[in-house]
């Protein structure tokens, strides 16, 4: 047999020294979550009450006297759980009254509605319209035009280098430039010079877009002067920095391919779709929305900056872009897979760059366990607004967090929200697959000994605790196989992990099975290639000794398993329904997370 690399997925692993436990990720199907399961009732009743004491508590790290939010979580299919809060204090409502906020209340959204963006831009490369490979000069050739010396490789920036934050382009035009004395006094100056800034050539000034009362957004033209005469930071898809002209410019491609405006744009191909009757890109009413009593845009005329934040939109909303984004409603669920990948990395060992994605990996999420989770988020910030959009594909959950005041309530209610919500969910994934898989399959013929038996062991997902093999432990075979193509005889346990593939038909659910070490020792060098997943290490006669496909009966629950490489089907024992009570461990471990806010 020839290995290019060897698998090992291992249980305690050496990080900078120190041993951690590890675990497969993804070790149970997203589960299916009803509004009215016991479980999630409970943890909407406990934070329920944790948010409402936090809004009447002097102890936390935001004033909630002058901060509004709204709250949506959803599954793939439903919402499941909204929460609104509305400030005591106000800011000016002009046109209209204001209303207590509720999930269908506007809030700026700034940044997530780079989400928009770039969905507009696969659902075109979907329809065969262009390609992201495309360069940006493709479909905007004005930076190309210019009169001014070429500051900017543009033919080597392609759609997804915009989209993905690898272009190396300026961050902004217009926006956030100290000549605007407005924007030096928030440090304490009242003019540029005084902050030791030197006089400047009129022609450097930008004459548009610093998102302030009475001042014009910037044309599209302007725009495009403007970035010509500025040098690339950095050199094309050489790192990751944030830029907002790069949504700018997809925006300006996307109305070149298209002939139409960028608010028509999302119009069509997003909102109505989607039912998303309270998403636009010009101000609502003030009454619709929520404006803080602090400095706000909740008036900024953004203009040709809309693709990289200009939309206006309500939690009710963003919850229906979440499932459709989870169940692919708008994209394939190849493109949707690809689109929550990284793109480059971040300083930071947890965080990477997607498109337009913010990706964060932890292992804190689990009271139990520190299995590796990946969240796909985007935030969003404008004067007096923050926002973000989370979705955990393991789980097929979304979060809406909308907040117009005190910017730090955002992060607050986010990881609240997030160690309440993600043990509970994790608490149902593991009582569905313990009821629709866990127990014994053997072999329709008595005369042919063979069979498995599986269960849910905690956080390590399905396990198989017996298999057995014309007579033979292959359990013990299988790991003595294992240990020798790895070098190590320490001991572990088979583990079926979900491949969420179908096989056959719509009913039979694909899993793999990997030997998962209890522990290793220290790895002997710098590069440790322990961990390179590898699902597929033997074949029998070509067909995989690992692949387990169980076939569902009309309630969703295991009937058989068919096992290719081995070449038997296996039937599912009837066994005395047994009582399956994980989910009051995990809600009182959500109490116990709240103890500590003295909620």
């Amino acid at each position: 047999m020839i290995l290019a690399l060897y698998y090992v997925t291992c249980a305690i692993c050496v990080f900078h020294g120190q041993a951690w436990r590890f675990q497969p990720t993804e070790p149970f199907p997203p589960p299916v979550l009803n509004h009215d399961d016991a479980t999630l009732q409970a943890v909407f009743r406990s934070i329920d009450t944790s948010i409402s004491k936090a809004a009447q508590s002097d102890s936390l790290p935001w004033n909630s006297n002058i901060t509004s939010f709204s709250i949506a979580l959803t599954s793939s299919s439903e919402t499941l759980w909204t929460s609104s809060h509305t400030a005591t204090v106000l800011g000016d409502y002009t046109d209209s009254p204001p209303s207590n906020v509720s999930d269908d209340t506007y809030f700026r959204i700034a940044s997530i509605s780079k989400v928009f963006t770039v969905l507009a831009a696969l659902i075109a490369q979907e329809a065969r319209n262009w390609t992201l490979t495309d360069p940006i000069t493709a479909w905007v050739p004005e930076l190309l035009q210019s009169a001014h010396t070429r500051l900017v490789d543009w033919e080597d920036i392609s759609l997804e280098s915009l989209a993905s934050q690898l272009s190396g382009i300026v961050r902004e035009y217009g926006q956030s430039d100290l000549i605007d004395p407005s924007e030096v006094r928030q440090y304490g100056f009242s003019e540029p010079v005084e902050a030791g800034l030197p006089p400047v050539d009129g022609d450097d000034v930008p004459p548009c877009g610093r998102n302030r009362p009475g001042e014009r957004p910037c044309t599209p033209k302007e725009i495009l002067d403007g970035l010509v005469r500025r040098p690339a930071m950095f050199a094309p898809n050489d790192r990751a920095t944030y830029s907002n002209m790069n949504f700018v410019l997809l925006g300006l491609a996307l109305e070149a391919l298209s002939g139409q405006s960028y608010e028509d744009i999302v119009a069509q191909r997003i909102f109505q779709p989607l039912g998303m009757k309270h998403s636009r890109l010009t101000k609502p009413r003030d009454g619709e929305g929520v404006i803080p009593n602090v400095a706000n845009d909740w008036n900024a005329d953004i203009g040709t900056y809309g693709p990289t934040g200009g939309i206006y939109t309500t939690a009710s909303d963003l919850a229906k872009l979440a499932r459709a984004i989870l169940n692919h409603k708008m994209l394939g669920e190849s493109t949707t897979n690809a689109w929550f990948k990284p793109h480059s990395y971040s300083p930071s060992w947890s965080f990477a760059y997607g498109m337009p994605w913010e990706i964060f990996r932890s292992s804190d999420l689990l009271p139990d366990s520190n299995r590796i989770q990946t969240i796909i988020t985007k935030a969003g910030g404008l004067r007096g607004y923050t926002s973000q959009l989370l979705l955990i594909p393991e789980y097929n959950l979304g979060i809406v967090v909308l907040v117009a005041g005190d910017g730090n309530a955002l992060a607050w209610l986010r990881e609240e929200l997030l160690k309440a919500f993600v043990p509970a969910v994790e608490g149902i994934a593991r009582r569905q697959t313990t009821q629709r898989y866990s127990g014994t399959y053997i072999a329709a013929d008595k005369h042919i000994n063979s069979s498995i038996s599986v269960d849910v062991q905690g956080s390590s997902g399905l396990v198989l605790t017996s298999w057995i093999s014309n007579g033979t432990d292959f359990l013990a075979t299988y790991t003595q196989m294992f240990q020798h193509v790895s070098g190590s005889a320490a001991p572990g346990k088979v583990q079926l992990t979900p491949s969420l593939t179908k096989r056959g038909s719509s009913e039979s659910d694909v899993w793999r099975a990997q030997f998962v070490q209890d522990e290793l020792p220290p790895a002997a060098g710098v590069i440790d290639m322990r961990l390179i997943t590898d699902v597929d290490t033997f074949t029998y006669a070509s067909r995989s000794v690992e692949e387990f496909v169980f076939s569902m009966d009309p309630s969703g629950v295991a009937s058989k398993v068919h096992l290719p490489g081995l070449r038997i089907t296996l039937r599912k024992q009837r066994q005395r329904q047994r009582e399956v009570v994980p989910d009051d461990t995990w809600v009182r471990s959500v109490r116990n997370l709240m103890r500590p806010l003295g909620m």
